[in-house]
């Protein structure tokens, strides 16, 4: 069998599997793509049997993602690529080598054993905004126009119901009911869910969607400008948007994305008192560890107030004083001669 083919073959198995997995068409293409930039870079090495493959191959192909700047982007273009980047590139090569070990057509997965330090991120970390820090971005949305109308229950709708963003882009009318303020989200993997909606949430998207609400099969969010009007908006189209608010309301930051207010919303009903398998259905999530991760923030907020008010942790807190002196030394005497 040819390079080419093994090539070609490897490409049908990952098919095959991620649809079996019931992964997104987007999810699918994506690897697809990344794929075929590792089969594009062993072409110009002079390499293109994976089967001549080997770790010293790996990790030359890691190290040249390393030094590759971006092409894309309004603020990375012309920077190095993000770790988060560069490990997502290399996802796909690992997928490449476990469908060529699993079935047979290699003895050996020149990953295993291999440590690329690909794990625990680098990148920036999406920083989830504070209660009044939401409140503050949502109310100086101005709602007299049709844009900002729209935005307005756009990201109320995101935050109440912590909603990726390509879960609200692919929102439909016949997904909606607001008399029992209710939405059926399509999320990853082909997993719909059936969530609440905030009563703010509700009345946004009552005066944003007007008489519409007839046309079942119609996006919720439209293009107002340009080529995109009435069109439904795309994902990336939304996550621009909301860093031009960022940026007109002062707001914006490092990790401050359109994501990080699904994190706000995770955030906040941790902080009010909702379980973390509450918030694992309401986010959709397979795994109630990646839930858990959002934990992390109230955790550390917790601890903050821990150190400022236990007593034990208070500077003025004083450990030992003339009570516990008396205390411990009868406490000694009634024990002397024996074992404390």
């Amino acid at each position: 069998m040819s390079g080419i083919a093994v090539q070609e073959l490897v490409l049908n198995l990952i098919a095959i599997e991620l649809e079996g997995n019931r992964t997104t068409a987007n999810y699918r293409r994506i690897i697809k793509r990344d794929a075929m930039r590792f089969f594009t870079w062993l072409k110009a090495q002079g390499m293109e049997d994976l089967r001549n493959v080997g770790k010293a191959e790996i990790v030359c192909y890691y190290q040249h993602l390393c030094s590759q700047c971006s092409t894309a982007g309004t603020r990375t273009i012309g920077k190095l690529l993000s770790r988060a980047t560069v490990n997502g590139l290399m996802t796909a090569v690992k997928k490449v080598f476990a469908v060529l070990y699993n079935s047979g057509y290699t003895k050996k997965d020149p990953f295993h054993g291999l440590d690329l330090g690909m794990r625990g991120g680098g990148g920036v970390k999406r920083r989830p905004f504070t209660e009044g820090q939401m409140a503050e971005f949502l109310e100086q949305i101005e709602v007299d126009t049709p844009l900002g109308l729209r935005d307005r229950a756009m990201f109320e709708l995101i935050y109440s119901s912590g909603l990726r963003v390509g879960e609200a882009a692919r929102l439909t009318m016949g997904d909606i009911n607001l008399e029992r303020r209710e939405i059926i989200v399509h999320g990853k993997g082909s997993r719909d869910r059936l969530v609440p909606i905030s009563i703010v949430a509700r009345d946004f998207l009552k005066l944003y969607i007007g008489e519409r609400f007839s046309r079942l099969d119609e996006a919720v969010f439209l293009g107002t400008k340009g080529k995109g009007i009435g069109k439904p908006m795309r994902p990336k189209e939304i996550t621009r948007r909301f860093h031009t608010l960022l940026v007109k309301f002062n707001m914006d930051g490092i990790g401050r994305c359109a994501h990080a207010v699904r994190h706000s919303t995770a955030t906040h009903l941790l902080d009010n008192g909702a379980s973390v398998r509450h918030i694992q259905e309401l986010l959709g999530h397979r795994n109630i560890d990646t839930t858990v991760r959002y934990t992390q923030v109230q955790t550390t907020g917790l601890k903050k107030v821990y150190m400022k008010y236990h007593p034990g942790e208070h500077e003025l807190f004083e450990t030992v004083d003339e009570v516990y002196e008396k205390r411990l030394a009868s406490l000694v005497a009634s024990k002397s001669g024996g074992m404390i």
